[in-house]
């Protein structure tokens, strides 16, 4: 799958996972990316010398990325803990 962010978000994709936004990847490498831009969230400040801090961007890249995996992927779903997406694996019948 290739995800498909935001001009604003894209820089930080990039730095944030290492990798190239232009690139293929599959199931466990894209929930590999969910939980690395999530602990970026965790780890970041609330705000850094401006309105809108680094925090608030990240967890907006976490639903933007959390949600297109789902839709790639329909063996997942998103619950939101405390306004943090997770991802949870379904069982399917």
């Amino acid at each position: 799958m290739k995800f498909e962010l935001p001009r604003r978000h894209r820089r930080n994709f990039e730095v944030s996972t290492k990798k190239k936004l232009s690139d293929n990847f599959n199931k466990k490498e894209s929930l590999e990316i969910f939980e690395i831009i999530k602990k970026e969230y965790e780890n970041s400040p609330n705000t850094f010398g401006s309105s809108i801090g680094k925090k608030e961007s990240q967890l907006e890249l976490l639903i933007i990325v959390s949600n297109q995996i789902i839709s790639e992927y329909k063996d997942f779903e998103i619950t939101l803990n405390k306004g943090v997406p997770e991802i949870v694996k379904v069982k399917t019948t």
